[in-house]
């Protein structure tokens, strides 16, 4: 079968990535489009570029802007998709964004979307245009309705690899940063020139530098590095593409991030994590809050969080266990639930 599967923002390759190698080594073709944003592109190259059976198109950009977002990201874009399915024969479609399952609905193409906000602008059109909308939030909050259409999965869109039959840590990539496992924080700061964080204030981790422990080395990942200088020089700053990220984060004693997908894949890796934005009410934020160690102002202050840190190694370390062990126990294999819809095409 001929697989389209489009990318939008690196988490959603992330969500994708073990799926689309499956789908590749079972012999199908998948076609992998990708938005021009930040390092994406790169990224998906770098890791898909020893695979057969894939073709990568970069198409549309997004220059980290609100305008960027909304006009080329988005309007444009979908132009630009509209010429790139041309000639194309493609059995089924899947993303996480409207577009390709526009594009898909006109072409009469099975497609399939999939994502943890339904409070997103694109939560009518990916309804009306999806042949199922799917979102990876375990459950509705209280209070939240949802269209009877909408199918809810009971699972959170980081678990597709960051589950314990897809992810294993190395502790031996921890040589190349010089950090010790449980001795070091990982910091994140995103840009918020995006629709998601168009409400929320620049620079939360900037803001709180001041209160990072001195006795703890720090990683920081940076999305706009251009603002490097404005952040404590002894901050050991990432490059993009960073190798084994998730086995930094899982071996740190805590992650505190601006955004909230690093914060969730912090918490479901078992690390205390403390989100410093905005999105509180997020059905997937809440869902991490409920079944890991996810923290944030309305749950607790930050200087409160901070003690987490002071806890025994051995201490961290049975906690990380017992809430993967849990989450495991809770959330769906979203791999093969999504392997099961192509086989059913």
């Amino acid at each position: 079968m001929n697989i389209w599967i489009d990318l939008g923002h690196t988490p959603q390759y992330n969500f994708y990535k073990k799926f689309i190698i499956r789908l590749i080594e079972d012999g199908h073709f998948v076609y992998v489009t990708v938005l021009n944003r930040g390092r994406l592109a790169s990224i998906v190259k770098y890791e898909l570029q020893g695979f057969d059976n894939v073709e990568i198109s970069v198409i549309g950009t997004h220059k980290m802007n609100k305008f960027s977002a909304i006009i080329e990201a988005n309007f444009l874009r979908l132009v630009k998709l509209f010429l790139w399915i041309r000639g194309k024969k493609i059995d089924v479609v899947f993303s996480n964004g409207y577009l390709p399952a526009l594009v898909g609905y006109y072409k009469n193409i099975p497609r399939y979307t999939f994502d943890d906000d339904p409070q997103t602008f694109d939560y009518k059109p990916k309804l009306k245009y999806s042949t199922q909308s799917s979102y990876c939030i375990y459950e509705v909050p209280q209070g939240m309705l949802l269209s009877p259409k909408v199918v809810v999965l009971s699972v959170l869109k980081e678990w597709a690899y960051l589950a314990p039959n897809y992810f294993t840590p190395n502790e031996q990539i921890l040589k190349t940063y010089g950090v010790i496992p449980k001795q070091y924080i990982f910091l994140r700061e995103v840009s918020v020139g995006t629709v998601n964080y168009a409400a929320q204030a620049s620079g939360a981790i900037l803001n709180i530098a001041h209160l990072i422990p001195k006795d703890k080395q720090v990683l920081f990942s940076l999305e706009d590095k251009s603002k490097r200088h404005l952040y404590p020089k002894e901050w050991q700053l990432l490059q993009e593409p960073i190798e084994d990220i998730h086995s930094l984060i899982y071996y740190s004693a805590g992650l505190v991030s601006s955004g909230d997908s690093m914060a969730r894949e912090a918490a479901l890796l078992g690390v205390a994590s403390y989100y410093l934005g905005i999105r509180h009410t997020m059905p997937a934020n809440l869902a991490a809050a409920k079944v890991a160690s996810f923290y944030n102002e309305t749950t607790m202050p930050f200087e409160q969080w901070l003690k987490l840190l002071s806890l025994p190694e051995s201490q961290q370390i049975v906690n990380q266990i017992q809430i993967r062990e849990s989450v495991n126990a809770k959330f769906i294999d979203i791999n093969q639930y999504m392997y099961d819809l192509v086989i059913g095409n």
